[in-house]
């Protein structure tokens, strides 16, 4: 495994996540999900089954990204 998740953090089956991702405290990555590299999932993230998340994007603390969404390289989000 070469990314980190922290141990309060859940994730579902069939979820892929890219080297270097850092998911942090309390996030929920539902069943497949798919994170790019070099992602930054902050506190108490949500990302919805199916969502696809893609290289280098920096997700703040406390938000939620629904199924459905694709969010492109680089994008940031926050509360």
């Amino acid at each position: 495994m070469s990314y980190f998740v922290h141990e309060s953090s859940y994730i579902d089956k069939d979820v892929k996540i890219g080297d270097g991702t850092k998911v942090w405290h309390f996030c929920h990555i539902q069943e497949g999900a798919h994170i790019g590299t070099n992602c930054s999932l902050g506190q108490n993230v949500n990302i919805g089954s199916r969502v696809i998340i893609g290289n280098g994007v920096k997700i703040q603390n406390n938000v939620s990204v629904y199924e459905g969404v694709e969010l492109e390289e680089y994008a940031f989000c926050g509360p």
